[in-house]
This record gives C-alpha cells, structure tokens and sequence, in this order.
C-alpha cells in the first residue's frame, strides 16, 4: 500500500476505511442492479476526480475481474430460478429474476473491488498503522506486528524470485507443483521465522512494550475535510439508495 499524491491520500486513513466498509455494506443490504451499478460509478468518479486515477489504470485493474464478473453473471442468469422466462434452450433458463439477481452479485462484487482499491492505491501503509492506533485505539503490538508482516511481503517475493533464477541456473526442472511449492515454501518460512526473530529483538533493545504511554514521530489527527468527505459520501451513497427507487 502506498499513497499516490492525490487528495483522497491526504485524509485520516481510518475515517477513510470507516466510510468505505459503511458503503460496503450498504451495498450488501441493496438487491437492485440499477442501484449497485450508481454505487459502483460513484466509487469510479470519486477515484478519477479525487483519487488520481486515470482511465488506462482503472482498466487495467480491473480488467482482470471481468471474467469473474462474466461467470458470476453467467451462474446465476442461466441456472436461477424465476417466473418470468427470458430466453431457454436445452438446460439454460434465463428469467428476469435469474438475470436481476446475476447482475446485482456481480456489479456488488466489482463495488467491493473498486472501493478497496480506492481505499489502498490513496493509503499509506505507515500512515494507516499511526491512525489505528490513534483513532480506533488498537494495541501497538498488533499494529507494529502487521506492519512488520505486510513489509515482509516484497521480501518474500524478491527471495522467491532469487530462488527460481538460482534454480534456474543449476538446470533444476520440477514438474510436479505441489514438490515445487514445497521446495520453496521451507526456505521462505525458515527466513520468515528467522527474520521475525530478529524483528524482535531489536524493538525490544529499542525499548518497545507494547505500551500507549510513548511517543510517536507521526501522530495523525481528524480534521474537518475527513468528516467533510466521509459524510459526503455517505449522503450520496444514501441518496442513491433511497432516493433513486423512486
């Protein structure tokens, strides 16, 4: 997770995250197509007005969940129940209740997607740890604990990727994926214990317990543009659904 520069990366994360799990939600509680296809677009205009997003970065996102969205769509339009009946042939069964229900649960699922990628390509990782703690009171060591492990992410991968060439050099050729996995999984684990240990024991010689009572070089606070926005969103997210039905 890091910021990209735009606005939405200069809110509090954590008034940010509430918002979006809010929309989330909403979006589980709504069973009309209409609506969840406007909360999807509100996620995509607030991305390219405030979130920095261009058009080749949204597509390219999200292209890959468009299969998913197809299948989704698919499943449940031609294998559904209903009355009225569309279009049938063989074991396919289109209604318009199968096809209603196919396009809310896939539109619902590109709305989770976009509103999280919202959430991540405009947070700071850093940043986000600080006002947990701050602002939803979580405990430093589990706040300092997933920090240490998402940072760990992009070292196993460019330790997998070191294990692969070397692998690759001495002429190792492994059919088999599931002795593959294994092959790499060991040492990567090994390294990840190894790795932690040490973690450990250099923030406890740096004097870290865990405590609220120390001191921190970054301490976000609330202002007035993360309630501005959050109750914005909230409001057209509301005026979405309640308003649009009628």
């Amino acid at each position: 997770m890091k910021s990209n520069g735009s606005w939405l990366s200069t809110l509090n994360p954590s008034c940010k995250l509430i918002a979006h799990l809010l929309v989330m939600f909403l979006l589980m509680g709504i069973s009309d197509p209409v609506i969840t296809l406007c909360l999807w677009l509100l996620a995509v205009v607030i991305g390219i007005t405030l979130g920095g997003w261009r058009l080749s970065y949204l597509l390219r996102r999200l292209l890959p969940y468009t299969l998913f969205f197809v299948l989704i769509f698919w499943m449940l339009a031609a294998f559904g129940k209903g009355e009225h009946v569309l279009w049938q042939w063989a074991w396919f069964r289109i209604t318009e209740e199968s096809m209603n229900n196919g396009l809310t649960i896939g539109l619902r699922m590109l709305g989770f997607v976009t509103y999280g990628l919202l959430f991540t390509s405009t947070t700071d990782l850093t940043a986000l740890m600080m006002s947990l703690i701050h602002q939803l009171r979580l405990s430093p060591k589990w706040a300092y604990g997933m920090l240490a492990g998402f940072r760990f992410i992009p070292l196993f991968q460019s330790e997998l990727q070191q294990m692969k060439s070397a692998h690759k050099i001495r002429g190792y050729k492994q059919k088999n994926s599931w002795k593959a996995f294994a092959r790499y999984a060991l040492p990567l684990f090994t390294q990840g214990i190894r790795k932690s240990e040490r973690i450990a024991v250099a923030m406890e010689a740096r004097g870290f317990t865990g405590t609220r009572d120390r001191t921190y070089y970054l301490t976000p606070v609330m202002t007035g543009k993360d309630w501005i926005y959050a109750a914005s969103l909230l409001l057209a997210a509301g005026c979405i659904a309640w308003l649009l039905p009628w």
